[in-house]
């Protein structure tokens, strides 16, 4: 059953069963939907490959008609992901769809429908996963005609909030004594002392392993993917102050002070000396140099790299796919009310449930923008324009069919007002009470009928019993 256009019309069907007549309410009719496929290239990203990435194949259903103050649905359906992860990231991520549509004629704009799908763990170049379809509804109180154009499609990952400690080797053959040298995201810069398992393992620190340094020249310089850091060493009374600068900064942001009164054979192991938490999301740089006193040491234990929980998804995250040729616009008829009572389905005029998005005072104009995650945005025909212009490049049109492609249930999809599958509450059904009516009166003709057969079958009897004669008068 379509989720918007369903109703029972006010046609009979008749049935003859014996002497009685049952009637019934026709079935249900949907309005008809077009499927439109077009495929998408994307753009820009962090996790589109250097080379030729693949296209997105997109099914755009979009009806045909919708009656007064019931929900236009726009459904796409993706399949085909490009994005590759750049980076390693827990599970726990995700991947948000918006697909955008010019509305002219009723009301004038760009409709929003968003669906989002979350990730698993990713390793580097494990492909991401599209949300199998996003979603989005306009409804208007007027009569008329709507015209609906599908535009971009932006995809947008938002990352975990997690904490990744990262040890300050990750070599197990590491040389007691080195210079400059380099441990994947860490660089040791000057003369470094590595202390392993053998020297290290009654002290508690991370991995049993430590870097040290008494050198002037001592610095550790790491590069991260996130929001914040830590700084992870030991308290103790041989090691002194540290100077800390952010993403090449020429002047220390901060300055550590690492010491302790803590004999060397008992540190304060695993401290955090030093956090930083609001950074912007992205790659950063933090060097961390020797200070005072000359003879105190500089101590490396590990890097805590933090991604907290982020309002949005990052900037760098954000790909966006635009359709190869021309879209085909589609013209929607809004037919005038249904007359059984129940015509406004959450509409203009409804109470204002989940998915709804205003634009304004609509009740006003007449529109009400409904939506499964997205938006719109935009104003009546009479004073606006659409707010979305993109120029495509004419090398195609779009095909449309009216059979479906199958596909599985969308993570995102504007919620009905009733029962599931429906997009719609029950009609009331007006053929309940007659159905019930006529039956009794049926149950009851047959009843009364057969008293009637019953006694005129008795006094036949009595007149025409053997035996008995009739007495003269």
């Amino acid at each position: 059953m379509n989720g918007w256009g369903s109703r029972i019309r006010g046609s009979l069907a008749v049935s003859v069963l014996g002497a009685g007549l049952v009637m019934l309410g026709s079935t249900p009719s949907s309005a008809d939907t077009d499927y439109h496929h077009y495929e998408y290239i994307c753009s820009g990203g962090a996790f589109l490959p250097k080379q030729s990435s693949q296209p997105v194949q997109v099914q755009v259903a979009i009806p045909r008609t919708v009656r007064v103050g019931e929900r236009l649905a726009l459904e796409w359906t993706l399949t085909g992901s490009p994005l590759l992860a750049s980076f390693p990231f827990s599970a726990g991520g995700r991947l948000t769809a918006t697909a955008k549509v010019d509305v002219a004629g009723l009301w004038q704009g760009t409709l929003d429908s968003a669906g989002s799908k979350d990730q698993g763990e990713l390793k580097q170049g494990s492909r991401l996963e599209l949300p199998t379809a996003v979603t989005g509804s306009v409804s208007t109180a007027k009569e008329g005609k709507l015209s609906i154009t599908p535009r971009d499609l932006v995809l947008e990952f938002t990352p975990p909030a997690s904490t990744v400690r990262v040890n300050d080797t990750d070599d197990p053959n590491e040389q007691v004594a080195s210079e400059s040298h380099r441990h994947g995201p860490i660089v040791y810069q000057g003369d470094w002392r590595y202390y392993g398992k053998t020297d290290r393992a009654k002290y508690g620190d991370h991995l049993d392993d430590l870097h040290a340094t008494n050198a002037a020249s001592g610095s550790v310089e790491v590069k991260f993917l996130g929001d914040g850091i830590q700084y992870i060493g030991e308290r103790v009374s041989s090691v002194g102050k540290v100077k800390v600068y952010i993403d090449g900064a020429d002047e220390p942001v901060d300055e550590v002070n690492a010491y302790d009164p803590a004999p060397v054979d008992k540190p304060n192991a695993q401290a955090v000396l030093w956090v930083k938490k609001d950074l912007p999301y992205g790659w950063h740089t933090v060097r961390f140099t020797k200070g005072e006193p000359a003879s105190a040491y500089m101590a490396v234990d590990a890097f805590d790299f933090i991604t907290s929980t982020l309002p949005a998804p990052p900037p760098m995250f954000k790909a966006t796919c635009s359709y190869k040729g021309v879209p085909t616009t589609v013209n929607v008829d809004v037919l005038p009310a249904s007359t059984n009572g129940n015509g406004n389905n959450g509409g203009a005029g409804g109470s204002n449930g989940d998915g709804r998005v205003s634009d304004g005072d609509d009740s006003v104009r007449g529109v009400v923008v409904l939506s499964g995650g997205g938006q719109g945005h935009g104003t009546p025909t009479a004073t606006a324009t659409a707010t979305t212009t993109v120029t495509p490049k004419p090398t195609s049109t779009a095909k449309a069919s009216k059979t479906p492609k199958v596909s599985r249930t969308p993570q995102v999809r504007v919620t009905p007002v009733g029962g599931a599958h429906t997009g719609e509450r029950p009609d009331p059904d007006s053929t309940g009470p007659l159905l019930m009516g006529y039956g009794a009166a049926l149950a009851l003709g047959g009843f009364a009928g057969h008293l009637v057969l019953r006694r005129r079958r008795a006094a036949h009897d009595l007149v025409h019993a053997p035996g008995e004669t009739e007495t003269p008068r």
